[in-house]
């Protein structure tokens, strides 16, 4: 029962505010609240309970090619959406991702290799990210647009948490950042207010994805 709570419960509750935030800030400000992880979160605890301690110590190793993955996706999907229609951008954009996971799991053994990986990943796309009008104002998302990222969210979470034992840890843990929320929230936000609302909430998440960076140092020192 505590774990189809943490399923059901944690993530929505979170996306809920999210939105709200995005509607009365803005599409960077919506960002910045998506960096916090509240998918990542309900996946990590429910693998700890389902699998046991060292399958959550390696899963949470491997967590970081799925971060570096996500940076990959922000820096093509801004790089792409200024020149391309959000199909192309979502493709590319998930493909760097898919790739970053496949390439760098195998190799970040100790979560301070990836912590420090990340990082350097990190300071490079903040450096190098396409200017916009940060002036921009989007407009607020429809009712049902909120329901389509909880269902989502969710999606995610009991295939991840259900397939972990099958998956093995170093997927699982890498997966868990699978882009869900982003991809919900940048395709529909560059189709239907323009590339420059997509690139600035993606600016927004990726000033403070640090939060979810510290994370699995915070649940290795905490939890093992």
């Amino acid at each position: 029962m505590l774990i189809l709570a943490i399923k059901l419960f944690l993530a929505p509750t979170f996306i809920v505010i999210t939105s709200f935030l995005q509607k009365k800030y803005g599409a960077r400000i919506g960002g910045v609240f998506v960096s916090i992880p509240f998918i990542l979160t309900p996946i990590l605890i429910v693998i700890y309970l389902q699998e046991g301690k060292p399958f959550f110590r390696d899963a949470i190793v491997a967590n970081y090619a799925g971060q570096i993955g996500i940076l990959l996706f922000i820096f093509t999907y801004s790089r792409l959406a200024s020149k391309f229609a959000w199909p192309i951008s979502i493709l590319g954009a998930t493909s760097a991702y898919l790739i970053s996971i496949l390439s760098l799991s195998p190799f970040i053994t100790h979560v301070w290799v990836g912590l420090s990986l990340w990082t350097v990943v990190w300071l490079i796309v903040l450096k190098t990210y396409p200017t916009y009008d940060r002036s921009f104002i989007s407009h607020a998302s429809p009712w049902w647009e909120i329901l389509l990222r909880i269902a989502s969210a969710l999606a995610l979470i009991f295939i991840i948490t259900h397939f972990a034992a099958d998956l093995g840890p170093n997927l699982s843990g890498a997966l868990a950042m699978y882009p869900v929320m982003t991809t919900v929230m940048s395709t529909f936000n560059h189709g239907r207010f323009g590339s420059v609302s997509a690139i600035a909430l993606l600016h927004g998440m990726a000033q403070y994805l640090w939060v979810i960076a510290l994370f699995p140092v915070a649940a290795f020192v905490l939890f093992l």
